[in-house]
């Protein structure tokens, strides 16, 4: 079932001894990558510059969100709410107002839920000027990004009529300078937000406009854009970079006089964002959702209800859940209203037996080292995962899913890459509906998972113990899978499965553009079928800029200066004949023995027409 309380954070390590590092939780039962603002034909033509640049997700009421994402149970997080909304309506009155409310806590403390509500409410009201809601994991990859984030605020300003003659300096500006949305931020905030409101400051009243601005999961955001994704700790870098950036440009806004807006920022206490919080203390009111806002009650209130819920949908008895097992469910919660969502989620599970049945075996399993800050949630997902018929497949499934999650034909990598027969889906995933949705409300592939402390759990070898996959061990699962699939060498006019739909040209364009950072050098087997197969499905508009070179070069990566792999050696022999037979223009004896010792390298953003390998006019 679908659990209304139900916040989007992720676990991170304060270093305060008193406060408990807890693992929020997520839920989007909404299909992803949905751009459906409806818009005139004379209003498409005015914004498309700017809808081009938009993150439509990021929206709160956006339909990639769904009527599903994280809100705050009814009559729970009262507190925290009434202190949120003062602060937007009467801030202003205080003898030091602070423009910047910084609401943070311990993972799985609700922040994304409490934001996801007070925009609503704020909406209702005419107080809500603007949103943007970062997802590291969940929807499409622009909500993860810097790069969206003053166009996708602007837009949100653009719909409110009361702020007079602010699209018309707008549209000017973009109409100026195209290219204004690839400056940086701190441009974009001046040439975009600040100078036309300076210009229609005096044709309105202030008092009219909405009030407060709200940016979540700030913690979320990795970088720049695509091009910054990385891994390691040059991922981390970047984000951090991408956060102390927009920080910067927001905190300058809020200062500038012509800028009336209050900025509600909800993140995770993480280090880059603690720092930048505690230099300006008289500028910013930090909210931290610790004890004070009593989760506790929040929990127990959720957990009632949604026990009752269960009741009349399964006709169970009134007393089937005593008090004393929900005060236990309390305490091992220990703030974390993840854990209460996934215990809900597992007892209304059917594939996995009757409620009462599975509340049973819940209460059986218990936590080998209370001690652990984690301790209960990791139990909790540890056996859940064991319920798989192949919880360490599940495992590699997940950490496969969460790699890919952003690629648009999701649903066919599903289906031609992760399946080897029909049905395998809901074989090895279908015991772990509590953790991950794996279906839309049609039934078709749709994954997503509800809350990203189970990828934490997972990528954690201390926690997961011997349910963890390393790196190593992940990368040869992804190859042998994409071996598979070349293997089965399909084609989009007809399908091996009769039951089941041919996979799109678009599928094998993304698939073979893909396949050379999956393929694996070592592998004896390949053939000149596959290299030709790969070739004809490669995207045309790709093939002779990028795809071409990229696989020139991938192929080589792990070679040893004195001696190519066998796939490599392969790959590139069958490459070069394809090449030559069109007229390409080919390395030289002197640029191959240089390959040797120092390789080549391609990036499309540099161009193609210094590569030693390249097609000619």
């Amino acid at each position: 079932m679908d659990a209304d309380w139900l916040p989007l954070s992720a676990p991170s390590i304060v270093g305060n001894n008193h406060v408990r590092n807890v693992a929020g939780d997520y839920h989007d039962n909404s299909t992803t990558n949905v751009k459906n603002i409806h818009i005139s034909d004379s209003g498409r033509n005015e914004m498309g510059p700017l809808l081009e640049h938009v993150a439509h997700g990021a929206l709160h009421d956006s339909a990639e969100r769904g009527p599903d994402a994280p809100k705050c149970h009814p009559e729970t997080r009262i507190a925290v709410q009434k202190d949120i909304i003062s602060w937007i309506r009467h801030g202003e009155e205080e003898d030091t107002p602070k423009r910047i409310l910084w609401l943070s806590g311990p993972a799985g403390s609700g922040k994304t839920a409490i934001a996801g509500t007070i925009a609503d409410e704020c909406y209702k009201q005419g107080l809500l000027a603007a949103t943007f809601f970062f997802s590291a994991f969940a929807g499409s990859a622009n909500r993860r990004w810097k790069r969206p984030l003053i166009p996708t605020l602007l837009y949100g300003l653009l719909q409110h009529g009361s702020i007079v003659g602010f699209k018309d300096e707008v549209l000017a500006v973009i109409q100026r300078d195209p290219m204004v949305f690839e400056k940086h931020l701190d441009q974009q905030l001046d040439a975009l937000i600040l100078k036309p409101l300076r210009n229609t400051a005096g044709l309105s009243n202030h008092q009219d406009w909405p009030s407060v601005i709200i940016v979540d999961g700030l913690d979320e955001c990795q970088g720049d854009g695509e091009s910054d994704a990385r891994s390691g700790r040059d991922a981390q870098v970047s984000g951090s970079n991408a956060q102390k950036e927009i920080l910067s440009a927001l905190s300058r806004a809020s200062a500038d006089p012509a800028f009336p807006f209050r900025i509600i920022i909800a993140s995770r206490p993480e280090q880059v964002i603690r720092h930048f919080f505690s230099t300006f203390p008289d500028f910013t009111l930090n909210i931290f959702l610790d004890d004070k806002y009593d989760p506790d009650a929040d929990i127990r209130l959720f957990l009632e209800a949604m026990f009752s819920d269960i009741r009349r949908r399964y006709n169970l008895p009134w007393n089937w859940v005593s008090q004393e097992v929900v005060d236990r469910l309390v305490r091992e919660a220990s703030g974390q209203f993840i854990y209460a969502a996934t215990v809900i989620r597992f007892l209304d599970n059917p594939r996995l037996g009757p409620p009462q049945q599975l509340l049973i075996q819940l209460l059986e399993w218990r936590s080998l080292d209370d001690s652990k800050p984690f301790a209960p949630l990791d139990a909790l997902y540890n056996r859940i995962l064991r319920t798989s018929p192949d919880p360490m497949l599940s495992v590699k499934w997940l950490a496969f899913i969460n790699d890919h999650g952003n690629i648009d034909e999701m649903r066919l990598h599903v289906k031609y890459i992760l399946e080897s027969y029909p049905g395998q889906t809901e074989y090895v995933l279908g015991s772990l509906t509590s953790l991950i949705g794996i279906t839309d409300a049609q039934g078709e592939p749709n994954f997503h998972f509800y809350h990203k402390s189970l990828l934490d759990f997972l990528g954690d070898e201390r926690r997961s113990s011997d349910l963890y996959v390393s790196q190593e061990s992940l990368t040869q699962f992804v190859r042998e899978l994409y071996r598979q699939v070349l293997g089965r060498k399909l084609r989009f006019d007809d399908s091996a499965d009769p039951s089941t739909n041919p996979p799109t040209q678009n599928f094998l364009h993304k698939f073979c553009t893909f396949l050379g950072g999956h393929l694996d050098p070592r592998y004896r087997q390949y053939t000149l079928a596959d290299v030709q197969w790969w070739l004809d499905n490669l995207d045309p508009f790709n093939r002779d800029y990028r795809d071409v070179p990229v696989m020139y070069v991938t192929i080589h990566k792990e070679c040893k200066w004195y001696r190519c792999l066998p796939g490599c050696c392969l790959w590139r022999k069958y490459i070069l004949r394809y090449c030559r037979e069109h007229g390409w223009r080919l390395p030289s004896t002197k640029e191959m023995l240089q390959d040797r010792y120092k390789k080549f390298r391609f990036s499309p953003a540099s161009g193609a027409r210094d590569f030693p390998l390249r097609r000619t006019p």
